[in-house]
């Protein structure tokens, strides 16, 4: 076959021209590319062989990332290949070989404007303090919606940023604000250490990205950075408010009790989104949501650990800026963008 780098610039750049929004390799398939939201086999270029993959990943990774990779079994990264394609890669192992998923990263920060969520959601930014959550699972969106709620702080409010991810995905100009964006692993050597930064320091916004291994370890932090003078916003990979605030309260409790959790979350929680990418009609993708916006009601069950019953209050709070997932996929199915096929689906 052709040299690793070049192979993969081409199907990189092809899969690109064709609208993909991701890339996948697996050995014994052919390339797999997303493109409207539907797997698109690659046949012409031929079946993936498991040395073929691994000639792929030693023509574009460092040595300190390859060590990573044979430690963890799993990397994550952002690359550039030829002159402008930029992607998220995630390498991984699967039946004990290598796969690769790339993602492309446009690089466009979308306006906070272009999404529909309620106005109370979106008036969350303007906060001084408190945690605002982005979750989704895998290729929601959610990063990109952090980006645009960032992107809104920075072109409108003199603040200090600082960001911490691994990797960085969206690269921001400094508008109004000063960013500082480090990458955990280079810039920070944890997430944990990067916090503790924060902590230290005169932080009007942080944002933390998914945080796989270290959640436990961080999330006492977080909480205790969103109680300062510090608004947070929490990427975390979830299906539903609940999820979400169950998570926080069981990863915390490991560490202090979880009446203490509960109350804590309760006093600094201000908002969550909750995302799902849902195929549209005449292809692309379809932003469907749930928002959860804090108020007296939401704090109260928090606190007593009523979590299941924050369900009935994100459905009949939508003057509040409440939407439940199922809402927001009917309305979407109601407008003509996604068929009732799709919404079923989800299982609602």
């Amino acid at each position: 076959m052709e040299v690793p780098s070049i192979f993969l610039n081409k199907i990189l750049s092809d899969s690109a021209k064709k609208g993909a929004s991701s890339l996948h390799l697996s050995v014994g398939s052919a390339p797999m590319a997303r493109i409207k939201g539907k797997i698109t086999l690659m046949e012409e270029e031929g079946i993936m062989q498991t040395d073929t993959i691994n000639q792929i990943i030693n023509s574009f990774l460092e040595k300190g990332e390859l060590a990573e990779l044979e430690k963890n079994r799993e990397l994550t990264t952002v690359k550039v290949f030829g002159s402008s394609f930029r992607f998220r890669v995630n390498i991984f192992y699967q039946k004990g070989m290598p796969s690769l998923s790339f993602n492309y990263v446009t690089g466009v920060i979308r306006s906070l404007n272009d999404y529909k969520f309620p106005q109370q959601f979106k008036e969350l930014i303007n906060f001084d303090s408190g945690l605002l959550i982005v979750a989704g699972s895998n290729d929601s969106g959610k990063t990109s919606t952090a980006a645009a709620l960032i992107e809104e702080v920075n072109k409108n409010k003199k603040r200090y940023i600082i960001t911490l991810e691994k990797p960085i995905e969206y690269l921001f100009v400094n508008k109004k604000s000063i960013i500082e964006q480090r990458q955990v692993d280079k810039d920070a050597l944890s997430y944990s250490l990067g916090i503790e930064h924060c902590l230290e320091e005169d932080v009007d916004l942080v944002y933390i990205d998914e945080v796989k291994k270290e959640f436990k370890d961080i999330i006492l932090g977080v909480l205790e950075l969103a109680a300062g003078n510090s608004l947070v916003i929490l990427e975390m990979n979830a299906d539903n408010s609940i999820w979400v605030i169950e998570k926080i309260i069981n990863m915390a409790s490991t560490k202090i009790s979880a009446e203490a959790v509960r109350y804590s979350l309760a006093d600094v929680l201000i908002g969550i989104v909750v995302q799902k990418l849902i195929p549209s009609v005449g292809g692309g993708l379809a932003l469907a949501f749930e928002t959860l916006v804090s108020n007296s009601a939401t704090k109260s069950l928090i606190r007593e650990g009523r979590i299941y019953q924050l369900e009935s209050i994100i459905q009949t709070s939508r003057g509040e800026g409440m939407v439940s997932m199922k809402k927001s996929v009917d309305d979407l199915i109601r407008s003509g963008e996604v068929q009732a096929e799709e919404g079923k689906m989800l299982n609602l």
